[in-house]
């Protein structure tokens, strides 16, 4: 009987464990396929209503660049990179910290103390968050940066009670192991402050750290979104942002602008336009395509396509109308910021060496992610 009992357990366990690790996966596959989320779920719909309300547009909003390929700064050039492999890496560490824990818990070797977790009491938590802090820069919205803060907390107290949990299944052998390792890094930090004792205290304690992280992490991201803005290859008016995708001097954009808005048939379709409208124009390679702003020819394939061996003489010019919130009077950089819906209007493309319009293309009548708030930069 008592056999009987122990193997219903660890079977429990087995599937227990089995359906934690797959919600985890399954919060990487949500977080890693984006565009998935935008039709086959709610997420659409809540980012539009926070995108149309004046107080919490912001939330929606990127602080990296998302569209844009190439911007004067090299940090933020690099912050793709490092996303990539921090989420492939903390994704892998996950993989291999599952692999150790259930080969000893099918060898029936007991707890997990070699390898990894002879430094870290919970690696796969702690691969996790590495994973989720890259795709957190790979998908760079604030509200998922808030989202980010508030997994920590429950990664922290799901480990609490799985340690409550350990104590009393494999006793002092897991009291040792516990005193002589940290909890998600290889090392203690021991400069932080202990929580207090008393439950009130505690709680009230937790809850302001918790505060206090998200008000940091929100502070590094409007900086990075400042620096952001200041580092796109980029010219402003009073009614329009000129944003370039690739590097190019104000010369060379002004020059390209020009030539577009100086065909008749572009001519005629912005005259449909009063003096107030503001404007969002992007400029890029003919070979390059972007999913996020409305053109011809995205495709699964291709719908981030930016070869560097692009032809420097021909470029196209997407013309999109910006709607701005709350009908706002702003201008120059603050239409970046203050755009809740961008309106196609034509796809022109530019032969810079020989002055002239090739082509003037209308929008598809199907445009991907047309009113979804995506980035607008």
């Amino acid at each position: 009987m008592e056999t009987s009992k122990q193997n219903k357990a660890v079977k429990g366990s087995f599937w227990g464990a089995f359906a934690f690790y797959f919600l985890i996966a399954f919060e990487f596959f949500y977080m890693a396929g984006p565009f998935a989320i935008y039709f086959y779920s709610v997420y659409a719909p809540i980012l539009n209503f926070f995108n149309r309300s004046p107080v919490l547009s912001w939330l929606s909003n990127f602080f990296l660049p998302h569209a844009v390929r190439e911007t004067s700064s090299f940090f933020i050039n690099s912050l793709e990179i490092v996303g990539a492999v921090l989420a492939i890496t903390g994704f892998l560490a996950f993989c291999m910290g599952a692999c150790q824990v259930y080969y000893h818990k099918f060898a029936k070797k007991g707890i997990v103390t070699g390898g990894i977790y002879n430094r870290i009491r919970h690696p796969q938590y702690a691969s996790f968050i590495v994973c989720s802090f890259g795709l957190l820069i790979l998908w760079p919205r604030y509200i998922v940066a808030i989202l980010f803060v508030t997994m920590l907390v429950f990664y922290y107290f799901l480990a609490k009670v799985e340690e409550v949990e350990c104590e009393r299944k494999f006793g002092q052998s897991y009291i040792d192991f516990k005193n002589r390792t940290a909890m998600f890094l290889p090392f203690r930090l021991s400069f932080l402050p202990r929580l207090p004792r008393q439950k009130g205290k505690k709680i009230i304690t937790m809850i302001c750290l918790y505060l206090f992280s998200i008000a940091a992490i929100l502070g590094i991201a409007k900086g990075l979104n400042v620096l952001t803005i200041e580092s796109l290859y980029a010219t402003y008016t009073e009614h329009t942002a000129n944003v370039t995708l690739c590097e190019m001097s104000d010369e060379k954009i002004k020059k390209v602008l020009s030539i577009a808005l100086s065909d008749e048939t572009v001519a005629n379709k912005l005259s449909d336009f009063d003096s107030s409208t503001k404007f969002i124009n992007y400029v890029l390679p003919t070979e390059w395509f972007a999913a996020q702003i409305p053109m011809n020819g995205v495709q699964l394939t291709k719908g981030h396509k930016s070869p560097a061996d692009y032809n420097q003489n021909l470029y196209k010019v997407i013309l999109t109308k910006a709607d701005m919130r709350d009908g706002m009077n702003v201008s120059g950089k603050e239409i970046l910021t203050s755009v809740y819906l961008r309106e196609p209007i034509a796809e022109v493309w530019v032969n810079l060496s020989a002055y002239a319009v090739i082509k003037v293309l209308d929008m598809p009548e199907e445009i991907k992610y047309q009113g979804v708030p995506v980035a607008v930069y």
